[in-house]
């Protein structure tokens, strides 16, 4: 297991620097745009090419291209691993151009099938009258058609309101349960919601965003295929042991956003109104080009010199494979789509149902998702990331195939013990991260509390996501990837009745979104455990179990500690200063901390004392 965590703890560094960069782009994000429609309208345009991206490249088609090439590296040397490279980087080219062409032109018809419907408000009052304030008592009286055939909804009112515009509108859902002549309470600020009693309370929107989110998808489409490009790099560099640059990379990725992303958007717009997104948006496709530009160098040290060979010929009538070890990186691959998107079309889902929600919900869903999958990602990806060629190479021989449950059981414990710590932290102390991280400039304090709720829904589902992310790849390594897939189609029915329940029957808010993911993740783990446990006869309990409940045991000491300090230290959090909330929680952390490793040492947390070894011997070598 040495071998499994000096990779592990490589990968997870590297993927530190790609998630925290990850994390400052979301609050670049935040703190220019707040959480508001035009920065929703972003992160939905982005979300369907970025989708496509994690389920199709950086998921599937990375993992089982890592999985086919690390066999053809054992069996027949490095030259005929590259030649397969060679042909699956032609395919995916080929593939990407024609998906992205059909990504821009259907852009329009995907934004207003995920956007609600709105009609614009018009609000007819007495001549002259004065607006008095956010929140208006006004009459309704019908939903109408303009002579562009577009809706309105009309309502009288004995004054004006506070921040409307000839843009503002209301969404088609809400007014279609009221009757003419009732009464309501119009309001332009979310702060307001929920404050009326009586009268149904409507939030006029200062605008519809589909229009601006249907151009932001139009010009991130190209990313995927930029992405795709990179996820192959990421995949040849693994299966020869080069697992920090990889992840590096998508650091590149997440800084050249931010960079020209400012600057571009600065230059359409100064004061960095919804049309300065626009920069943003070319800014992702220039982030994708520098993710694979980075990789470039060392790629070519490890004997990879770009050559383009489709690898296909007209057979029989119809299209065929040249090399079988190609076909079988695609068939691996079809399923393995499905199996791996399990999480982002949940994601994706949730996205859908969050615009029905007040604006900044997207917005919340997206900035705690980040913050949730830092630590996913440090451990949950970067062992499973390590664990697929090695698991692939064991299984070409009988007697390595013995040797994967015991592997598989040391994996989980290892990242166990830094997931545990990671959900009580984040669910805890939710609130108080998110208005560290996010609390600055257009982001309130009240999208700190909301965004800080979705954070702790998220923390329940941590645990088994990272265990999802060490297990899935294995099926791949096994080449028995339709079962992951099968779950992934019945896990996206659950989503949506889910989070159908939750928003349009239960009127509940953003939380519940993220509880969903919670549930469909951990359910996940459950049956890629209960699977492969099945299949390989058993899942080493004596290696797992022991392990488990030790790092449980730390878990409840640091949990005792977190509750303990949010009592007593955090009071007020979101109205302090932001040197005042670093202090407070790099202190109340750095004492949680020391209460876990002191529960892991005192229980004798065997992933504890073998990463202090680890250590203590690296630092004797470079001495």
């Amino acid at each position: 297991m040495s071998s499994l965590k000096r990779s592990s703890l490589i990968a997870a560094a590297a993927i530190f620097c790609c998630r925290f960069t990850g994390l400052a782009r979301e609050v670049a994000y935040t703190a220019l745009f707040g959480a508001t429609g035009a920065l929703d309208a972003f992160l939905t345009a982005f979300r369907v090419p970025n989708m496509l991206r994690d389920m199709f490249a950086e998921g599937a088609l990375s993992q089982s291209f890592t999985s086919v090439m690390s066999k053809a590296e054992e069996q027949s040397g490095r030259e005929a691993a590259w030649e397969l490279a060679h042909q699956v980087v032609s395919q995916l080219v080929s593939l990407m151009v024609c998906l992205v062409a059909l990504g821009v032109l259907l852009a329009g018809a995907f934004m207003q099938a995920l956007y609600p419907e709105r009609a614009r408000l018009v609000l007819v009052t007495p001549p002259d009258a004065a607006a008095q304030g956010t929140e208006l008592p006004a009459t309704f009286r019908e939903i109408r058609a303009d002579a562009d055939g577009l809706k309105e909804a009309v309502f009288t009112a004995s004054a004006g309101l506070e921040g409307i515009s000839e843009h503002s509108c209301l969404r088609v859902g809400t007014l279609e349960k009221l009757s003419p002549g009732g009464t309501v309470r119009l309001t332009t600020t979310a702060e307001n919601l929920g404050t009326a009693s009586g009268a149904p309370l409507l939030q006029v929107e200062p605008r519809s965003y589909i229009n601006l989110a249907a151009d932001l998808c139009r010009i991130m489409w190209p990313f995927i295929l930029l992405a795709s490009l990179s996820a192959l790099s990421m995949g040849a560099l693994n299966v020869f042991g080069v697992f920090g640059l990889p992840n590096l990379a998508s650091a590149a990725f997440n800084l050249t956003t931010i960079a020209m992303g400012a600057l571009i958007g600065w230059c359409i717009d100064p004061a960095f109104g919804a049309d300065a997104l626009y920069g943003f948006a070319a800014a992702v496709v220039l982030g994708g080009a520098a993710q694979v530009l980075v990789q470039v160098p060392k790629l070519r040290q490890k004997g990879y010199a770009p050559r383009w060979n489709i690898g296909l010929t007209w057979k029989g009538g119809r299209l065929s494979f040249t090399d079988g070890r190609v076909r079988r990186v695609w068939a691996l691959m079809v399923p393995g789509v499905i199996a791996a998107g399990i999480t982002q079309t949940n994601v994706f889902i949730n996205t859908s149902f969050a615009l029905y929600l007040p604006s900044g919900a997207v917005t919340a869903l997206s900035s705690a998702f980040h913050l949730w999958q830092l630590p996913v990602a440090l451990f949950g990806v970067a062992v499973g990331m390590v664990v697929l060629p090695s698991v692939s190479r064991m299984a070409l021989t009988r007697s390595g195939s013995s040797d994967i449950p015991e592997h598989l059981a040391g994996a989980l414990r290892f990242a166990a013990f830094f997931a545990v710590p990671s959900a009580v932290l984040l669910g805890l102390w939710g609130e108080e991260i998110v208005s560290l991280f996010f609390q600055r400039g257009r982001f309130t304090a009240a999208a700190s509390e909301l965004t800080g709720r979705v954070l702790a829904a998220y923390s329940l589902g941590l645990l088994g996501y990272a265990g999802m992310k060490v297990l899935q790849p294995v099926f791949l390594a096994l080449e028995k990837p339709w079962a992951p897939a099968g779950l992934a189609l019945a896990a996206c029915a659950l989503s949506i009745f889910l989070n159908y329940l939750f928003v349009h029957v239960l009127h509940l808010g953003a939380p519940w979104l993220a509880l969903t993911t919670s549930v469909i993740t951990t359910f996940n783990f459950l049956f890629y455990f209960i699977y492969l446990r099945r299949l390989l006869g058993h899942m080493a309990p004596k290696v797992l179990v022991p392990g488990l409940l030790r790092i449980a045991a730390a878990g409840a000491v640091f949990a005792a500690a977190c509750l303990g300090i949010r009592s007593f230290f955090f009071e007020g959090f979101t109205s302090w200063s932001f040197s005042g909330r670093l202090f407070g929680l790099a202190c109340g952390g750095g004492a949680a901390a020391a209460s876990y490793f002191a529960g892991a040492w005192i229980f004798r947390v065997p992933e504890f004392t073998g990463t202090l070894s680890l250590l203590a011997h690296r630092g004797k070598k470079a001495a």
